[in-house]
């Protein structure tokens, strides 16, 4: 699997900033960051689960993560993510960390793009 997708979709993200005004932008903004915080615990479950050969664990929190990845405009770290879940689903347990190795590079990728987009607080 490449990881051809780009790591912030700005068109998406100026869609969720027309949905609201002035004040829905800080809204919006605090919501990112919450999003961005949640990230880091995730991918904590995401490394346990390959440790303990849970794929059935792993697949649902890849899943998570693809699916809010998709919300917040992240098609790369979505990408990566369902190639975790379609692994876990495979019931594979060689190769998940070199996958969440890519999950953690893709989202180390798309955290800067965010911030640089959104204010730091709302």
């Amino acid at each position: 699997m490449r990881d051809d997708a780009p790591a912030l979709d700005l068109e998406h993200l100026c869609r969720l900033r027309e949905l609201g005004d002035t004040n829905a932008s800080a809204a919006l903004a605090r919501m990112f960051h919450r999003y961005l915080d949640s990230i880091p615990p995730q991918l904590s479950r995401i490394r346990e689960a390959v440790a303990a050969g849970d794929t059935g664990r792993l697949a649902r929190e890849a899943h998570d993560l693809a699916g809010s990845s998709a919300v917040y405009g992240l098609p790369r770290l979505r990408q990566c993510c369902l190639a975790l879940e379609a692994h876990a689903k495979a019931s594979a347990r060689d190769g998940g960390e070199a996958l969440v190795a890519r999950v953690e590079r893709a989202f180390e990728e798309a955290r800067p793009l965010v911030l640089a987009e959104l204010p730091l607080e709302g």
